[in-house]
């Protein structure tokens, strides 16, 4: 029985656990998240009074052929709201997914899948939609994590594959029959193929001692931390401009990034009992050392003064959260083309039975993850017929 592994429950190995169980032959998909959660960087946190604070990333492109990859992924079960100035012509299938039963079938498939969380209609208009309207961005209901939640669903649903949360891989180690042994809490699984979604520093901490030059070269794409601070205000304060939000220049404050407006972005994620407004600042990056040692409260100070002041407002602040991403965001160098290069060439030359996706190679956005997800087992797919 062929087995593929894939290393880390983030949208990137979600979707390549999706596009593995629609595209292979293999019997078998194991998803191994060393944490306690799914979703990776996509951390949407919701409220009993209905607001959403996204924790990363808060919005989806519908651009390029990556962005309409996701919408295509989107419209296989995940329910989306849009923001105005869009309309919202797919209200109803929101309303409809609050009340549709858990499906009894032991091996649903994807089309019975739509189907029943979403009707036959939706999947061949969601594309010409977004065309149609000239959609900027999107997110979901409940925030971008009902994308991972949805793909968590329909993967549990599906025969041969298992989804395993608090399980770290500690070692790989390539066999002299082509396989790959994956070594988690204790126990050793052998493998046809391995998807490594997770952090280049991360892979290479567990890769095998034979491979020591590979563990090198994947050490060499740093990543960056990033303190975000979700800030509500009560109320509507009067913003010079509204938009997505501004970015700051390093001259000016370099531990501070930016700010993302969030209400003006999806008002339908502000609380419902009262009027409010979002925001989300964004500190650190190349400059985190500045508030290395910090506590959450100063964190927190920090955020609201900077937010404050620079758009010129005040208020009653209702929610605060704060929390530290931690090699977040990796950085392509220069010479990172040629770093990915030797790399794939590394594993190519050797025949590895290792693929790598994730935002450490070659896009870290949400469509990014997803589309190179998709483009990595079609083309191992191949071999697997």
């Amino acid at each position: 029985m062929t087995t593929a592994v894939v290393i880390g429950g983030g949208v990137s190995g979600l979707a390549a656990a999706h596009y593995l169980r629609k595209n292979s032959k293999f019997a078998k998909i194991l998803v191994f998240e060393a944490s306690s959660r799914l979703g990776g960087w996509l951390q949407s946190v919701q409220h009993p009074d209905g607001a959403v604070l996204e924790l990363g990333p808060r919005s989806i492109r519908p651009a390029g052929r990556a962005g309409k990859n996701t919408l295509e992924l989107v419209s296989l079960g995940a329910l989306f709201k849009v923001q105005k100035p869009f309309s919202r012509p797919l209200i109803s299938y929101i309303i409809k997914e609050v009340f549709q039963k858990r499906s009894t079938v032991e091996d649903e498939s994807i089309y019975d899948f739509i189907e029943r969380r979403m009707g036959k209609e939706i999947t061949s208009k969601l594309v010409k939609q977004a065309r149609l309207e000239k959609w900027s961005t999107y997110s979901f209901r409940r925030g971008v994590l009902q994308l991972v939640n949805a793909l968590e669903e329909s993967l549990r649903q599906t025969k041969g594959t298992e989804i395993h949360t608090n399980t770290p891989c500690s070692k790989l180690h390539f066999t002299s029959d082509g396989k790959l042994v994956v070594s988690v809490n204790g126990e050793e699984v052998k493998a046809e193929h391995v998807f490594s979604s997770i952090y280049a520093k991360n892979l290479s901490q567990i890769m095998s001692k034979d491979h020591s030059s590979l563990a090198t070269d994947l050490r060499k794409i740093p990543a960056v931390n990033v303190v975000v601070v979700c800030v509500e205000i009560a109320g509507k304060p009067n913003l010079i401009e509204s938009g997505f939000g501004h970015l700051l220049p390093s001259s000016e404050d370099g531990k501070l990034l930016g700010v993302v407006y969030d209400s003006c972005v999806f008002p339908q994620h502000n609380r419902q009992d009262m009027p409010s407004s979002r925001f989300t600042v964004m500190m650190g990056g190349a400059w985190y050392e500045e508030l290395r040692g910090k506590s959450d409260q100063e964190l927190q100070e920090l955020a609201i003064s900077s937010l404050f002041t620079q758009l010129g407002i005040s208020g009653t602040v209702t929610k605060v959260k704060v929390a530290l991403m931690k090699e977040c965001i990796p950085q392509y160098l220069v010479g990172h083309h040629q770093l990915l290069e030797k790399i794939f060439t590394y594993i190519k030359d050797r025949d590895l039975p290792l693929s790598l996706v994730g935002s450490s190679y070659r896009g870290p956005s949400i469509n990014d993850c997803i589309n190179n997800a998709r483009l990595e087992v079609e083309r191992i797919s191949k071999h697997y017929c």
